[in-house]
């Protein structure tokens, strides 16, 4: 269970958005949202492939990159960062002339590069596959944060989650770090009843790009081992990878079932829920 992990560390870093509130709900609106500004002939299509992805029978799944420039799906190995196998749609291997082999995290550029790292990124190479631009999609993801706040059911208490970081907040220290910006984690925070029991809010992250950055300044500011910093997160790219290459252990919250790495200081939990 997630919490043995997390007993053993001095210091917990937590993600924000999918990582403390509960629901899934939002990436079918926004897929949804999405296919809406595919062409009309083509929304059918946009849905089989989404479906393809949501049943485990595409190229695209979690921990792949998205190759914007070649519409590509390609296999990563987060400790080598390398590239090390491209597929087509049809989840067929291409090969292909100068691509580059070694590929950092700070080389994403959500353009060329994307990395599926949770559940935002499968509808985004769906949709860049059916002809959406880049823009529209930033349109799309705007549209579904509007309507998340608005609309009931997509901002959900984690049950049983704000009386254990209470409790844990008393014997480690507990930070966010977040891709929104400090308005926004504030905002959220506040809307959950957790803002207390964090000691640092790093916002405007940046993730998976400066992870590395973030997460070393942790290491310094705390005076913390690697080996007692844990990284919580919903976004393999952006929390757990680079968490995992700095020696650090790891509580990824995914519906994945099959991790795409072999490492035992990671550990799979679909909530953090604390009543099971």
């Amino acid at each position: 269970m997630y919490r043995n992990i997390i007993e053993q560390a001095d210091v917990v870093i937590f993600d924000l958005d999918g990582t403390l509130y509960e629901g899934k709900g939002h990436f079918k609106l926004h897929t949804e949202n999405l296919k809406s500004r595919v062409r009309e002939d083509l929304q059918e299509a946009f849905q089989e492939k989404y479906d393809q992805y949501e049943n485990g029978e595409s190229p695209l799944q979690i921990g792949k990159i998205y190759d914007g420039e070649r519409d590509l799906i390609w296999s990563w190995d987060p400790f080598q960062e390398t590239l090390t196998e491209a597929r087509n749609w049809e989840n067929e291997i291409v090969e292909v002339e100068n691509a580059p082999s070694y590929m950092q995290a700070s080389d994403f550029d959500f353009d060329k590069w994307v990395p599926i790292g949770d559940g935002w990124w499968p509808p985004y190479a769906v949709a860049r596959h059916f002809g959406v631009t880049v823009e529209e999609i930033k349109e799309s993801y705007d549209q579904t944060k509007v309507q998340m706040a608005k609309l009931e059911g997509f901002l959900n208490h984690t049950p049983g989650l704000k009386e254990y970081l209470e409790e844990l907040s008393k014997r480690k220290t507990l930070l966010v770090c977040t891709n929104s910006d400090l308005e926004d984690a504030k905002r959220l925070l506040s809307f959950l009843e957790l803002e207390q029991f964090f000691v640092e809010v790093i916002p405007s992250a940046l993730k998976p790009v400066n992870t590395k950055k973030h997460f070393n300044y942790v290491i310094e500011k705390y005076n913390v081992d690697a080996r007692k910093l844990v990284s919580v997160g919903d976004n393999f790219m952006n929390e757990i990878a680079p968490a995992l290459q700095l020696g650090m252990n790891t509580v990824w919250i995914t519906d994945v079932e099959e991790a795409p790495v072999d490492d035992d200081r990671l550990i799979l939990t679909n909530t953090l829920a604390t009543f099971e």
